[in-house]
């Protein structure tokens, strides 16, 4: 189970085997939490669910680097690149998939982990206040930041890729456990295509028109 498709499950399996365990041995002991157990593995095992989906390479387009919705759109200073950009914020919820893929064709330059806390997710103060990781990809169309961000339930930042990786738009990243948010932050010259309250899909849901640098 160390290929890309089975990474999620693996990460869940500390938590998905004993709870499965604990239906087992329940269901001979004590038959009615039986099916507590087993739902709550079977509900946790979707979480860490990560379907394969028919990508098409969208040159010029960053597309989605999480499912969810989007709940805020702006413009911030980012302080790796040393410059303003355009920042799209994606809240997920329990129930999305919570595999995170590239936007871009890109070069990985850089990552920076911050400690910080466990505020809700769907927050405006979880953006920028909570524990995260920020993987800064240099791209045809210039800089782009994907910040993967922790939520009250989400605690763990999982990361299969590195600096000096070369990623390829729509390849799977890593995987934040839980509810929690994703952040994409492109160039000031790229035009938005999505509004708050859309909800997006990683790796297929185009998010933003860009020109090359």
């Amino acid at each position: 189970m160390t290929s890309p498709r089975w990474r999620p499950l693996t990460e869940g399996g500390a938590i998905i085997l004993p709870l499965l365990v604990a239906g087992i041995v329940a269901a001979r002991l004590l038959p009615p939490a039986a099916p507590v157990a087993l739902l709550a593995a079977a509900g946790i095992a979707l979480a860490f669910r990560d379907p394969d989906r028919a990508v098409e390479p969208q040159p010029g387009v960053a597309l989605a680097p999480g499912d969810g919705r989007v709940i805020h759109l702006g413009q911030v200073h980012d302080d790796y690149w040393k410059t303003d950009l355009t920042e799209i914020v994606i809240f997920l919820s329990l129930l999305d998939v919570h595999v995170q893929r590239a936007p871009l064709d890109g070069l990985i330059v850089a990552q920076r982990r911050r400690t910080g806390g466990y505020r809700p997710a769907m927050s405006s103060a979880a953006t920028h206040g909570n524990n995260q990781l920020a993987t800064y990809l240099q791209t045809e169309a210039g800089p782009c930041t994907v910040t993967q961000i922790s939520g009250l339930v989400a605690r763990r930042i999982v990361m299969w890729c590195g600096e000096g990786d070369r990623l390829a738009q729509s390849q799977r990243m890593g995987m934040i456990k839980f509810s929690s948010q994703v952040t994409l932050r492109v160039p000031l010259a790229a035009t938005v295509l999505v509004q708050v309250g859309d909800h997006v899909r990683a790796g297929v849901t185009p998010v933003a028109r860009l020109t090359p640098a």
